[in-house]
């Protein structure tokens, strides 16, 4: 949801003008349908955090949530065009194996 959210939200966030008084800037959030829908996503997926906050350990829904940083990477190649650097595809890929290893342990 996190991710599927702030996709959303950087979408939206480029049809609203950052210039002029901040009711306005408030105003073309509050009237862009794709940074409301980015705000209820993340509302979605906090109730969903808690649901599984009620069902499994702190330690293992904190770990397995870190791999929506892989797929911000996706997103931002295929939504966004942007390069990704060797330094942060090793990230990437550290981050992977520490969540199989914390799973599997």
């Amino acid at each position: 949801m996190t991710v599927a959210a702030s996709t959303l939200l950087k979408i939206g966030s480029r049809s609203v003008n950052f210039e002029g008084s901040l009711w306005a800037i408030l105003f073309g959030y509050m009237t862009t349908p794709l940074i409301v829908a980015g705000f209820a996503l993340y509302a979605i997926g906090a109730f969903l955090w808690i649901y599984c906050l009620n069902q499994f350990d702190l330690s293992y829904v904190t770990f397995v949530s870190s791999v929506q940083y892989i797929l911000f990477v996706a997103v931002a190649i295929w939504v966004f065009n942007e390069q990704i650097s060797m330094m942060k595809w090793t990230g990437c890929g550290f981050i992977l194996i520490g969540v199989f290893f914390w799973v599997k342990g």
